[in-house]
């Protein structure tokens, strides 16, 4: 005698739920998604000229612009940091050239250019190592742009100045609401003014004379 049961087999509730997840993530592969469009941006400012200044009377200044380097993890990502031990890329926000690039331009324009200095191409002279070490946004407790270098003034026997600059600049709003803007605008900021810094003491430096170290014993007449 038949019944009016189905004939047909039913499913469990776990091989069910097991083949919608699987049907829920085919649909999101085969799905179109909006396509990742980095900005780029850049420090320098467009266009900009720089006007020497009145050079001093006397023997001019020479330097050799010598390695410009960066940390590693420094590259075409804007770099931002929560706290001293973390830090974080966005993706979106990419650099037309690597930092370091910027540093080195800036450098050579403000101090042969700007300050007069004459560039040393060959032979022996003072020279000039840079670092990058900060270029980033530190954003607790307050946003801020910050841009660090190590700074090494050599010539073929001795260091004469070595040190540590750093430059934060606070992070301004931009009139149209581009926060991204306002902190590209901050960091270019921040390199100028330790451009600057550096400059400075690299022309007093060069500036002071070498102090003669005092013959040993054993060479004196």
């Amino acid at each position: 005698m038949k019944t009016g049961r189905s004939t047909r087999p039913r499913l469990h509730a776990p091989l069910l739920a097991a083949l919608s997840a699987i049907f829920a993530v085919g649909c999101a592969l085969t799905s179109k998604s909006e396509p990742l469009a980095p900005r780029y941006f850049s420090p320098e400012r467009s266009g900009e000229v720089s006007a020497p200044l009145a050079r001093a009377e006397g023997q001019p200044l020479e330097l050799r612009l010598g390695r410009i380097t960066s940390a590693s993890y420094l590259d075409e990502r804007l770099v931002y940091r929560d706290s001293a031990f973390e830090l974080g890329y966005y993706q979106e926000r990419r650099w037309t050239e690597e930092p370091a690039h910027y540093l080195e331009r800036r450098m050579a324009r403000v101090l042969f250019e700007v300050r007069g200095v004459r560039q040393v191409v060959g032979g022996v002279g003072p020279t000039l190592d840079l670092e990058l070490i900060a270029f980033e946004e530190i954003r607790a407790p307050k946003p801020t742009a910050r841009v660090g270098l190590v700074v090494k003034l050599r010539d073929q026997r001795l260091v004469r100045w070595e040190q540590t600059v750093t430059v934060d600049q606070a992070i301004g709003v931009d009139p149209r609401g581009d926060q991204a803007a306002a902190l590209v605008e901050a960091l270019g900021s921040a390199l100028r003014a330790v451009v600057e810094q550096v400059a400075d003491r690299v022309l007093i430096e060069l500036a002071a004379p070498l102090k003669k170290e005092p013959r040993a014993a054993a060479d004196r007449p």
